[in-house]
C-alpha cells in the first residue's frame, strides 16, 4: 500500500522495526570488490531534511533493479546501496552494502537504518562515502560504473585523517580535500558521478548547494530533482543509466516510460530534469549511423521502385517487379 508521500508501508516498516546499523555495514577495515562491467554505487541522504525522499529511494530501488535489468541499459550490473548521514552527529552515518546482482539488492536494503538524522547545519557527510568509494573500492573490469548520490546539502570540504581513521581504520590516512576526492573518484568511475538534488529548504543555501558540487562534478551531472517531485527519482535514476550508458536517447528513454505507464507531467519533468546530461559521442554515432541507415534503405528503395510505364498508373501491380 502507498501513502500520500509517495512510498508504501513496506519503508514505513523498514523505519519502524530497525532501530540500529547493522555493525557488518560499517565501513571501517573494508574494501568492497566486484568483477561486473557496469558497478553501481548508490548513496542516499537518510538524514531528517529530506523527509519522506529517502523512504521513497529505498522503496524504489528494487523497482529500479528490476527495470534496469528489464530494459537492458546496462550490462552485467551490481549495485551497492549506501545509507548516507553526518558523521558529526549521526549514530550510523555512514552505511555500506555490497555489490549485489539486482534479484539480491532486497537483503542488503532491509539491513539499512533509515536514521532520519543529520546535523542541521546544511552539511552531510557524502564526502565520506566518496573517500570510500575512491580508495576502498575495487573495479578492475568496470566499463560503465556509476555513482548516483541523492541528497539535498552540501559536503564538508576537508577530511581530517584522525576521523579518517576512526570510520575506516588502518594508518595510511593523511588529511584530504574533498575536490580531490571527488576528482579521484570520477576518475575511477570513468566520470559519471552525478548527483540527484532535491531543493533545499532555502534558496540561498539551495545555490550554494548547487554551486559546490557542480565544482566537483560539472554541472552538467548535477540533476535537479527541484521540490515536490521526490517520486520521480527513480525515473531520473533509470535516465541517466540509459542514456550515459549509451543504450537510450531521451526520447527513445522517454517513450520506455510511456510504456511504464507514466502521464505527461511525469514525461515533461523528467525530459528537463535530463537535459542536462550530455551522453556519450557514441551515442550521437548511433543516431548518425542510424540516419545513415536509413538514407542508404530510402536510396535502394528508390532503385527498387517501378518506373511509370505509359498510359498505366504507378499502382498497378504490372508496373512492379515481383
Amino acid at each position: 500500500m502507498r501513502t500520500s508521500s509517495g512510498f508504501t508501508t513496506v519503508a514505513e516498516e523498514a523505519m519502524a522495526t530497525r532501530q540500529w546499523f547493522d555493525p557488518a555495514l560499517l565501513p571501517k577495515g573494508r574494501v568492497i570488490k566486484t568483477l561486473c562491467k557496469s558497478p553501481i554505487a548508490l548513496p542516499f541522504d537518510v538524514t531528517g531534511s529530506l523527509g519522506g525522499l529517502a523512504k521513497i529511494t529505498y522503496d524504489k530501488m528494487p523497482m529500479t533493479a528490476g527495470e534496469l535489468k528489464k530494459r537492458s541499459y546496462l550490462q552485467d550490473c551490481q549495485i551497492c546501496p549506501i545509507a548516507v548521514g553526518d558523521v558529526v552527529s549521526d549514530r550510523g552515518p555512514l552505511q555500506i552494502g555490497e555489490f549485489v546482482v539486482p534479484r539480491e539488492l532486497d537483503s542488503y536494503l532491509q539491513r539499512l537504518w533509515l536514521e532520519g538524522g543529520g546535523g542541521r547545519q546544511g552539511y552531510e557527510s557524502y564526502e565520506f562515502v566518496a573517500y570510500f568509494l575512491a580508495y576502498h573500492c575495487d573495479i578492475p573490469e568496470a566499463d560503465t560504473p556509476f555513482v548516483i548520490f541523492i541528497g539535498d546539502e552540501r559536503f564538508r570540504e576537508d577530511l581530517h585523517r584522525n576521523a579518517l581513521q576512526a570510520y575506516f581504520g588502518g594508518i595510511e590516512h593523511e588529511d584530504m580535500n574533498a575536490f580531490k576526492v571527488f576528482a579521484d573518484l570520477r576518475r575511477k568511475f570513468k566520470n559519471n558521478v552525478f548527483l540527484i538534488h532535491r531543493y533545499y529548504d532555502d534558496m540561498c543555501t539551495d545555490k550554494e548547494v548547487i554551486d559546490q558540487w557542480s565544482g566537483v562534478l560539472g554541472a552538467d551531472h548535477v540533476i535537479n530533482l527541484g521540490h515536490g517531485n521526490d517520486t520521480a527519482v527513480a525515473d531520473v535514476m533509470l535516465g541517466i543509466f540509459a542514456l550515459m550508458g549509451g543504450t537510450r536517447t531521451l526520447d527513445q528513454y522517454l517513450e520506455d516510460m510511456r510504456e511504464r505507464g507514466q502521464d505527461q507531467t511525469r514525461l515533461a519533468f523528467v525530459r528537463r530534469a535530463l537535459s542536462v546530461l550530455k551522453p556519450p559521442s557514441s551515442i550521437q554515432k548511433k543516431e548518425e549511423d542510424a540516419d545513415q541507415s536509413q538514407q542508404v534503405l530510402a536510396a535502394e528503395e528508390k532503385q527498387k521502385s517501378p518506373s511509370r510505364k505509359k498510359g498505366k498508373s504507378v499502382f498497378d501491380s504490372s508496373n512492379w517487379d515481383v
